[in-house]
C-alpha cells in the first residue's frame, strides 16, 4: 500500500512540477515579447488577431476588415476591403486619374515599418509631390503566394476598377502553402508557438547553409508550385489584358544576404517566363547591389525591408510607374 501511496505520490509532484515549468516558461516568454518583440511570436499575433480563414482553399486566409493591431512594435491597421491603409470609398474612385494596387505577401504589407513610411505610401507621397492624382493599395497579406494573392485579387477586389497591378514577386512566391494546424497550446500560449517553430525547424528543408538549393527545387519545371505560379500569372495577364488594365511583375529580392547574392537564378528564371507568357516585367535587384543586407533589416533575425528597404522600393516603383 505504501509503494502505491509513493507512486501517486512522484506522479503528482511530477504533474505540478511540469505545470509549474510550463508557467514559468509562459511568463518569462511574455515578459521577453513585451520588453523585445519576437519575430515568430508576433507573426503568430499577426495570424490569430488580423487574420481569419477564406472559403476559396486557393486563398486560405484574408485580412479581417477594419481591424488593428500592434505587431514588431508597429501599428497595422486594415482598411474596409481588409488592406492596410486608410478605407476606400467607391464613390470617390473615378476621382484619382490612377488606381495602382500592388500585391504581395508580407514584405508588400510592410512588415515591422510604420505605415506612413512603407513604400506604397512613399509612392503615394511622391506622386503628390508631381502633383499626380494616384490612388496607391496596398494589397500585402503574409504568408502569401502567387496562387493566393491573385486568386484574393480576382475574388475580393477585381471591383476597385483599378488602372494598374503590380505583382510584387518574392522568391518565394512558388512556394506550396498549406494551413497550419492548431491546438489549444498553439492557439493561445506563446510556448506552445515555440514548441511548435522549433519541431517545424527540425523537419525543415530550408537552412542557411542550402538556400540555392532549396529554392533551385521551387524553380524547377516540374515543381507543383512553380506550375501553379505560371498559370494563375497566365490568368493575371489575361484578365488584364481584357479589362485594359497595366500590370507588371516587379521582382524583389531577398536582403538576407545580397553580396554575393545566391538566388539570381530565380531572376532569370522569372524573366524567361514572364517573357514566355508576354507579361511585362521589372527586376529590383540592381537597386539593392553594393548594399549589406544586415542595412535593410527589418531586425535582427527579421529580414523584412526596414525603412530604409522601403525607401528604395519606393522610388525605384514609383520610377517604373512613370516608363
Amino acid at each position: 500500500m505504501s509503494k502505491l501511496k509513493n507512486f501517486f505520490t512522484h506522479v503528482t509532484i511530477t504533474i505540478f512540477s511540469l505545470i509549474f515549468i510550463f508557467f514559468l516558461c509562459e511568463g518569462i516568454l511574455r515578459i521577453k515579447n513585451f520588453i523585445i518583440p519576437n519575430y515568430d511570436i508576433e507573426m503568430w499575433k499577426y495570424a490569430k488577431i488580423l487574420k481569419k480563414k477564406s472559403n476559396n482553399p486557393k486563398i486560405g486566409h484574408v485580412h479581417i476588415k477594419n481591424k488593428t493591431a500592434k505587431l514588431q512594435k508597429v501599428e497595422i491597421k486594415t482598411n474596409n476591403f481588409g488592406q492596410r491603409g486608410k478605407n476606400i470609398n467607391m464613390n470617390d474612385l473615378r476621382n484619382f486619374q490612377r488606381r495602382i494596387l500592388v500585391i504581395g505577401s508580407s514584405v508588400t504589407l510592410g512588415w515591422g515599418v510604420d505605415e506612413d513610411r512603407i513604400f506604397t505610401s512613399i509612392i503615394r507621397k511622391m506622386s503628390e509631390r508631381k502633383n499626380q492624382n494616384w490612388l496607391v493599395i496596398n494589397g500585402g497579406i503574409g504568408n502569401y503566394n502567387v496562387e493566393r494573392y491573385i486568386n484574393n485579387y480576382i475574388e475580393n477586389w477585381a471591383d476597385l476598377n483599378v488602372t494598374d497591378i503590380v505583382v510584387q514577386f518574392f522568391v518565394n512566391d512558388t512556394e506550396i502553402l498549406k494551413d497550419s494546424k492548431v491546438n489549444f497550446f498553439t492557439m493561445h500560449t506563446h510556448t506552445g508557438v515555440m514548441v511548435w517553430k522549433f519541431l517545424n525547424a527540425l523537419k525543415s528543408d530550408l537552412s542557411p547553409e542550402n538556400i540555392d538549393s532549396y529554392y533551385k527545387k521551387l524553380y524547377q519545371d516540374d515543381f507543383d508550385g512553380l506550375k501553379i505560379a505560371i498559370k494563375e500569372l497566365k490568368r493575371l495577364n489575361s484578365h488584364c489584358e481584357n479589362r485594359e488594365i497595366n500590370c507588371v511583375i516587379v521582382l524583389t529580392p531577398d536582403i538576407h544576404k545580397l553580396n554575393p547574392y545566391k538566388l539570381e537564378f530565380i531572376n532569370k528564371k522569372m524573366k524567361t517566363i514572364a517573357k514566355e507568357i508576354n507579361f511585362k516585367i521589372y527586376d529590383l535587384l540592381p537597386a539593392f547591389e553594393n548594399i549589406n543586407g544586415s542595412d535593410l533589416w527589418n531586425d535582427y533575425n527579421d529580414p523584412h525591408p526596414n525603412e530604409f528597404g522601403h525607401k528604395i522600393l519606393g522610388k525605384e516603383i514609383y520610377n517604373l510607374l512613370n516608363q
